[in-house]
């Protein structure tokens, strides 16, 4: 049954492509990129975030985790509930540039 279906064409296939990315980082409403720093229990916690992440977050994560091979596991973050990216440490001038120059 769901063979027939899947090769009749009622079911579009949603595989993303190489070139075409499973996210999008949305602008802001002034043209800047949505990378921000926070600095958390009395400045001994660092952190850069990623807002505005429209799609999957996980895939943005994984290509971002390139950037940072000698750090360990958790060093990059997702927040489910709002598709948040939260790195530790302070990267805002260097990912806003690295997100530049995929086309966002």
């Amino acid at each position: 049954m769901l063979r027939s279906i899947i090769s009749s064409g009622l079911i579009k296939r949603s595989f993303s492509s190489a070139k075409e990315p499973a996210y999008v980082v949305a602008r802001t409403s002034n043209q800047s990129l949505p990378v921000y720093s926070e600095i958390k229990n009395g400045g001994t916690q660092q952190l850069t975030i990623i807002r505005r992440i429209q799609g999957d977050a996980e895939a943005l994560k994984t290509e971002m985790a390139a950037l940072f091979p000698d750090a360990p596991k958790n060093h990059i973050k997702v927040n489910p509930t709002n598709n948040h990216i939260i790195i530790k440490g302070l990267y805002v001038n260097e990912l806003k540039q690295w997100l530049a120059n995929k086309g966002f």
